[in-house]
């Protein structure tokens, strides 16, 4: 047996390029495609909830019969003006109303001639211990048929239907690692198979499981990182392409949106890039040993 001292430095071993070089980046790609995606969609979740918090939780919205009389408005804003907790109460003039209403209404429509209720923006204290039980008996003995809005319901149901939305995302983006991970090592057995006779004479001739695993493992880096910047491009152009599509859902609090002058959606495509290259690194080398180790 002729036996080789292999040294350090010497890693550029003889093993050509297998067709899994071909079709494992777009594999790569296609993952961290939905990996980044999930990682956007996390960030506008976790944006939409503060923002819904920040403009909701100090906010509601008193609605009052439309033929509710001058004298019955000022009372009831001197009610509300005198009550513990709130910060402010102002009736919105018709203008307004209709702005508010004209995405479901149309311009056409004249405001004058329809029941419209007329609405009262209040603002209050987060912990001003405002009793809305006994409020919204003062307002009912003041204007029969008024309906106080409060929006912790809602932010309640938001912040729920939000943690199913955030445990799917996270389970979407676990999986597309795990995908990752399977595929380059795959891409490293093939390559096995594909070069065995090469493998084994250079293991005849002294190199070590290191020696052969090392330029395999730095070729799947290679590739997962290329594989990683085509997908990251693609979730790039998808968040320009979308846009501000969030403005176009009408709710109290509209969806955030992320532009690309935003550092986090930078930080989550390279943060993908990097993963990508790094698993199918670390995949392809475990997978390398271990099937080195059976040949044995």
């Amino acid at each position: 047996m002729i036996a080789l001292r292999w040294g350090r430095q010497r890693r550029d071993l003889p093993l050509r390029q297998s067709a899994s070089a071909r079709w494992l980046p777009w594999v790569l790609a296609l993952m961290v495609y939905l990996a980044g995606l999930g990682g956007v969609g996390l960030t506008l979740l976790h944006d939409t909830l503060r923002a819904a918090r920040g403009s909701l939780a100090a906010s509601l919205t008193l609605l009052v019969p439309a033929e509710a009389s001058p004298a019955r408005l000022e009372t009831v804003l001197a009610v509300l003006r005198q009550t513990r907790g709130i910060v402010s109460a102002r009736l919105l003039p018709p203008a307004e109303v209709a702005r508010l209403l004209e995405p479901w209404l149309g311009s056409s429509v004249v405001l004058a001639e329809l029941p419209v209720p007329r609405l009262i923006d209040i603002r209050v204290e987060p912990d001003g211990g405002t009793d809305f039980a006994v409020l919204r008996q003062h307002l009912a003995s003041v204007v029969p048929g008024a309906h106080l809005e409060d929006y912790q319901p809602w932010l309640a149901g938001m912040r729920a239907a939000a943690r199913r939305v955030d445990g799917v995302l996270v389970a979407a983006i676990v999986v597309a690692l795990l995908l990752m991970a399977v595929s380059a090592g795959f891409a490293a057995r093939f390559d096995l198979v594909a070069q065995r006779s090469v493998i084994e004479l250079l293991l005849l001739l002294g190199a070590d499981d290191g020696d052969i695993a090392h330029p395999l493992a730095m070729r799947s880096l290679r590739l997962g990182l290329w594989g990683g910047a085509l997908g990251a491009a693609g979730v790039l152009l998808t968040t320009i392409a979308l846009g501000d599509a969030g403005s176009l859902i009408r709710s109290p609090a509209p969806p955030a949106a992320i532009g690309i002058a935003d550092w986090r959606l930078w930080a989550i495509l390279v943060g993908a890039v990097v993963a990508a290259g790094l698993i199918a690194m670390a995949s392809a080398r475990a997978t390398v040993l271990r099937r080195l180790a059976r040949m044995v």
